[in-house]
């Protein structure tokens, strides 16, 4: 074990930065991470024994207690729930004769509940092993629990059971011309540094991820720093209930987002980024890794890009499921390979983030938007939209609609017109932002997309007039009182009071 461990710790240079990738990779290997394990790598990166295990006991993916050789999470998403989880969930448990929430008696198999997985357009959904499963339903549960009786590796499992589908419904300024590699950056070094950082302004993209900071200020603010060593961050952490859109994406237009990261860098002279990557997106992984391979098979990464003197790479990082991740600092700090606690602010990541040093974190969506614009110019997007809310926003759809995916809209399109396109009828309300964000009726449904009015990370979960609103609560309470508490005080108090008077 411990030659396996040391050979881990060498591959990434000893580094406590990279305790997370270290952890999985351990774990990866031997099911679980021994005491004797974290024994050995805290001795071996010099840090103490209690902060590796505090790190073990922070993330849900990681653990310090055997597992077993099939790990199935379901989702519990209310989406999932809203296409009959629960009763699923009892009949996968009944075929593979086990309880819930504990390993099955020969060690073999468990069956647990995981926050929602990403796929709330394709669901009810889960995991096994870290892999995403769609579609699951009565015969793919009994093909599975057959497989998982005779011992067949996950990997030999029918690619079918992994299908993960983008579902894009409704393309528009960024998603229907994807740019050709490099041509966002030959186009920046066309315009120039200050010229192209004018387009990006010029254009009002805010960023994507909620907050809606101007993109262009933070990365003038960025590259003003006295401090020359700086990161560019992709913040691909999408963990609220609802929310898809990056890890479409990420499946489809990833060398455009890789641009975007690139383009930041040459503006705010980074010479180091970071994708990201929540731990749903296991099965993006290794196709990521490919591309940013292609891209520095072509100069569009590495050293010396494009002839331009810009030195700049991407690194993959993976997390280990905790909700709180997509909060910018929290994530920063999982970067580090701590715990996911946010920072209290100021200072901002601009001044002082990864390594407390100058910071760029942006959405997927917004490195996305970034990319197109520095090709097309500001104008052209600024065109789009509404005066306060320019160019366009990608939403995942989701919940009781014919068309569950990807639609890409102009800011001041209305609600109704949103339910219209999905093939949405009947509805009792929306809720526009994920559990977190806001919930519209009937009577709001004149209201439009846009900061100004209705603003919104990209999440719409439909609900028809069948639904129980005590339900949606209580789903949504029980998320928040397991992903928010001991983080945020009077949030956490307030959803295990409810939780307890729900039940």
């Amino acid at each position: 074990m411990q030659a396996f461990i040391l050979s881990v710790i060498d591959k990434y240079e000893a580094s406590p930065v990279r305790l997370l990738t270290i952890l999985r990779n351990i774990q990866a290997e031997f099911q679980h991470i021994s005491a004797e394990a974290i024994e050995f790598v805290a001795i071996t990166l010099n840090i103490p024994r209690t902060q590796i295990v505090s790190v073990i006991e922070f993330y849900s993916f990681l653990h310090a207690t055997p597992t077993c050789k099939y790990d199935l999470l379901i989702s519990d998403s209310i989406t999932d729930h809203m296409l009959g989880k629960q009763e699923l969930m009892s009949y996968f448990a009944s075929q593979l004769k086990l309880t819930i929430g504990e390993l099955r008696a020969d060690g073999l198999v468990s069956l647990n509940n995981t926050s929602c997985s990403g796929m709330c357009d394709q669901g009810p959904a889960g995991l096994v092993n870290g892999y995403a499963l769609t579609q699951l339903d009565h015969p793919r549960i009994d093909a599975i629990v057959k497989l998982i009786e005779q011992q067949v590796p996950v990997k030999q499992w029918p690619t079918e059971f992994f299908t993960v589908d983008d579902n894009i419904y409704l393309t528009g300024l960024l998603l229907q011309d994807p740019i050709e590699p490099g041509d966002a950056l030959n186009a920046r070094y066309l315009r120039g540094l200050v010229e192209t950082l004018t387009e990006i302004d010029i254009s009002g993209l805010r960023g994507r991820g909620g907050a809606g900071f101007k993109t262009a200020m933070k990365w003038r603010f960025c590259s003003e720093e006295a401090e020359t060593e700086r990161y560019v961050v992709c913040n691909a952490d999408e963990g609220e209930p609802g929310t898809f859109k990056d890890r479409v994406l990420l499946n489809s237009y990833a060398h455009q987002v890789f641009e975007g990261m690139t383009l930041c860098a040459s503006i705010i002279g980074s010479e180091q980024g970071f994708l990201y990557l929540r731990g749903e997106y296991l099965h993006l992984y290794d196709k990521l890794q490919n591309i940013l391979q292609e891209r520095r098979d072509t100069s569009l990464l590495g050293n010396n890009i494009l002839r331009q003197g810009l030195s700049f790479d991407i690194e993959i990082r993976l997390g280990c499921g905790a909700y709180i991740c997509g909060e910018e600092s929290a994530l920063i700090e999982s970067l580090e390979g701590k715990r996911g606690i946010p920072r209290n602010r100021p200072p901002y990541p601009v001044s002082q983030g990864y390594l407390h040093k100058p910071t760029v974190v942006n959405n997927v969506e917004t490195f996305f938007a970034a990319s197109k614009i520095a090709l097309e110019g500001g104008q052209w997007f600024a065109d789009v939209g509404t005066e306060q809310s320019q160019g366009t926003k990608i939403l995942s759809i989701s919940g009781d609609c014919k068309k569950p995916g990807i639609y890409e809209y102009p800011f001041g399109t209305s609600i109704k017109q949103v339910l219209q396109d999905c093939g949405a009828a009947d509805v009792l309300g929306i809720q526009v932002g994920g559990p977190s964000g806001t919930f519209i009726s009937q009577d709001e449904f004149h209201r439009t997309l846009a900061f100004e009015d209705l603003a919104t990370g990209g999440s719409f979960i439909i609900f028809n007039q069948t639904r129980n609103i005590l339900d949606i609560v209580k789903n949504f309470t029980h998320f928040f009182a397991h992903e928010s508490c001991g983080f945020l005080h009077p949030l956490s108090s307030r959803n295990i009071v409810i939780k307890k008077t729900t039940r």
